[in-house]
């Protein structure tokens, strides 16, 4: 990733900044930065990456220019920093003010303990920062381009430009340059997505065919801007939970259906704060399918040994039913688990399903969800359901994530 001063020499020197994202693959050498390999450790913040620029320099942004950590607080500027649900950093007033100086400044990456560089052929990678860009005043070199997988710049007319091997992608809106914006990455087998402030701008860019393929060796910087809370991880940075925040027991391996990368960041944060659960807990007698069961209904024991105890048997249907509207019901749902009434928060939303006949195949209701986990009392619990029209006459729900 790159900050771009371009300086013309002529008659009269004219000095062109603006602030480009950079995605390169380099020769191999030594990793400035370590990346962790696994995401879904406790805490989260450890399955990151993270550069806040809060002290000193890190070395690496100091080998050339004259880059320095400065107390730039967002009030004197004009802008408020953006703010996640999810606090990777911690509270602070120093940013990364980069003048390169002409030179390219490298952060080189590597994971930890394996080495070598980061790649994200089968697990996505996020590269985010917070940022302040500058419109260009002249597009940037393609041939500067040339090593780049993918690059973001301000081109002078205040559009975002994203750069792949299909050239440059421009996208219609205006863009604020007197904000400081937060600009994701997200990389995965040799397509690329630009999200700002967490909303998506660029979708599934095909990279440039540069270096080794699907992999990330280095950040690179060059030109003039500011920078802050730097961040590389294969978890994305826009998670909305905390995620596990204490040490949890090793998982079971992955089961006929392992959950994303999200369900299982949901079940990690549950297991951290089950009071059944503590880091002697084991949870290998139960498989990644029965783990995943549990945490939907929200059961899980232990036996006397601190031996998990997945949930044996459940039963989930439609107790009553009421018709508002042909688009309207009030169903009343039935839950047991372990042959007892469910009361209690499942983790799962209830989602369902309809057919038009006795005899025909389940459809899949669009918008026929909860908005959010019910809570059963006495194995019960009612909901208002908005289907879709089309004569749906028999139903039945099913627990999703």
């Amino acid at each position: 990733m790159s900050f771009i001063r371009k300086r013309l020499t002529g008659a009269v020197e004219c000095v062109l900044t603006c602030l480009c994202v950079f995605l390169l693959t380099q020769a191999a050498q030594a990793a400035d930065s370590v990346v962790p390999a696994v995401w879904n450790v406790a805490p989260m913040t450890n399955g990151a990456y993270r550069e806040a620029f809060n002290t000193t320099l890190p070395t690496w942004a100091g080998r050339v220019g004259f880059n320095a950590v400065t107390n730039v607080f967002p009030s004197m500027d004009g802008s408020s920093l953006p703010v996640r649900s999810n606090t990777w950093f911690a509270s602070q007033a120093k940013v990364m003010q980069l003048d390169t100086d002409g030179c390219v400044v490298t952060n080189s990456l590597g994971y930890d303990g394996a080495g070598g560089a980061v790649t994200f052929a089968s697990a996505p990678v996020y590269v985010d920062m917070r940022i302040r860009f500058e419109a260009m005043t002249d597009s940037p070199n393609v041939a500067m381009l040339s090593n780049a997988k993918l690059a973001v710049f301000v081109e002078p007319g205040g559009k975002l430009v994203a750069f792949h091997s299909g050239g440059t992608t421009t996208n219609n809106a205006t863009f604020d340059t007197n904000k400081w914006h937060q600009v994701t990455v997200k990389l995965l087998n040799g397509k690329g997505d630009v999200l700002v402030n967490d909303t998506l701008v660029f979708s599934n860019l095909t990279m440039n065919a540069s270096g080794t393929s699907n992999t990330l060796s280095s950040v690179n910087f060059y030109g003039t801007g500011l920078v802050d809370d730097l961040y590389v991880s294969h978890g994305n940075p826009a998670y909305a939970i905390a995620g596990p925040t204490v040490d949890i027991p090793d998982l079971p391996g992955p089961g006929a259906n392992p959950p994303s990368d999200e369900s299982q960041t949901l079940i990690n944060a549950w297991l951290g704060s089950h009071p059944s659960v503590t880091p002697t807990t084991t949870l290998n007698s139960l498989t990644q399918d029965q783990l995943s069961m549990a945490y939907l209904l929200n059961v899980l024991n232990t036996n006397a040994s601190g031996q998990a105890e997945a949930v044996a048997s459940y039963s989930f249907g439609i107790a009553a039913i009421d018709v508002i509207s042909p688009t309207a019901l009030v169903v009343t749902l039935d839950l047991q688990t372990n042959g007892s009434d469910k009361s209690g928060t499942i983790n799962g939303k209830v989602q369902l399903f309809g057919k038009t006949t006795i005899g025909g195949g389940w459809v899949l209701l669009p918008g026929a969800i909860t908005p959010k986990y019910l809570d059963f009392t006495n194995g019960r619990a009612t909901y208002m359901f908005t289907i879709p029209s089309g004569g749906y006459r028999f139903f039945k729900p099913q627990i999703v994530p």
